[in-house]
C-alpha cells in the first residue's frame, strides 16, 4: 500500500484525528466520511495506492474521485480517509493492515471508524441512534449511547481496520448508527456527521443538504409504511368478507 500525497508532508499529518468508513449497511461509513468531508470544506490532498486497484474514477462534488482518496482540514486538524471503493477481497488485508500501520506511524490523537448497525437491533424507544466502542489506547472523548452491547458485532474491513489498529497501538472508536440494511440510509449519516462533528471534532459544520436529503427519504419511507398498512387492512377486511 502507499500513500501518494499532495502539497503536505507526512510530518504535517502528526497528531491528527482522523476518519474513516466503508460501504456497507446503508453506506453508512463510506457516506459519513464523505459528507464530513464535503461539510468541513476539507482539502483533498492524495490517494492510496493498493497492488489490485479497483479500476474507477468517479465525478463527485468536488471534482474528479479516485477509489480511496485523503482530504485534511487543519482546524481541527482532522485526517478523512474517503473509501468510494471497497478492496478486492485478497486485497481487503493489505489495505487495512497498510493503512492501520501508515495511522500508526502518525502519531494520531485519536482514530474514528463510522459504520452502519442493522435497525433490527435498535431497541424501542432508543434516544441515542446509535451504538459505540473504543479500544484500550482511546482517551478521547465519551460518547453518550451505551456502547455496543454484548452478542452484537461487527464484519468486514471495517472490524479488520479495528483489530489493526489495535494492534498498532493506535487509539480508535467506532461509531455505528442504526441504519437501514439496503440503499442509503441518509437519516443514519446524517446521525454519524452530527456525533463525529460536535461530540469528537467540536467543529462546527453546515448539513443543510444532507438534512434536506434525510427529510426526503424519511417522507418515502412513511409513505410506503402507510401503503403497506393499507394494503395489510384491506386484506384483513377481505378475509374477514369471505369468512
Amino acid at each position: 500500500m502507499e500513500v501518494a500525497l499532495r502539497g503536505v508532508r507526512k510530518s504535517d499529518l502528526k497528531g491528527s484525528i482522523a476518519v474513516t468508513g466503508f460501504r456497507g449497511f446503508g453506506m453508512v461509513g463510506y457516506m459519513t466520511s464523505k459528507h464530513l468531508a464535503l461539510a468541513l470544506k476539507a482539502d483533498k490532498i492524495g490517494y492510496i495506492l493498493i497492488e489490485s486497484m479497483p479500476p474507477f474514477v468517479t465525478i463527485e462534488e468536488d471534482g474528479v474521485g479516485y477509489p480511496f482518496e485523503v482530504y485534511y482540514l487543519r482546524k481541527p486538524k482532522t485526517l478523512i480517509i474517503v473509501n468510494r471503493a471497497v478492496p478486492e477481497r485478497d486485497s481487503i488485508e493489505e489495505y487495512t493492515r497498510g493503512l492501520a500501520e501508515w495511522m500508526g506511524e502518525l502519531d494520531l490523537k485519536f482514530s474514528i471508524l463510522v459504520g452502519g448497525l442493522s435497525r433490527d437491533f435498535m431497541p424501542p424507544g432508543d434516544p441515542h441512534g446509535y451504538r459505540w466502542l473504543k479500544n484500550r489506547f482511546y482517551e478521547g472523548p465519551l460518547l453518550e449511547a451505551p456502547q455496543l452491547e454484548y452478542g452484537l458485532g461487527v464484519m468486514g474491513p471495517l472490524a479488520l481496520l479495528y483489530m489493526y489498529l489495535d494492534y498498532f497501538e493506535v487509539p480508535a472508536a467506532m461509531v455505528l448508527p442504526y441504519s437501514l440494511v439496503e440503499g442509503v440510509d441518509y437519516d443514519a449519516v446524517l446521525l454519524g456527521v452530527k456525533v463525529i462533528a460536535d461530540k469528537m471534532l467540536e467543529a462546527e459544520v453546515s448539513l443543510a443538504d444532507l438534512e434536506a436529503l434525510a427529510r426526503t427519504q424519511r417522507a418515502e419511507i412513511e409513505r410506503m409504511l402507510r401503503i403497506l398498512e393499507q394494503e395489510r387492512r384491506e386484506e384483513r377486511e377481505a378475509k374477514g368478507i369471505y369468512m
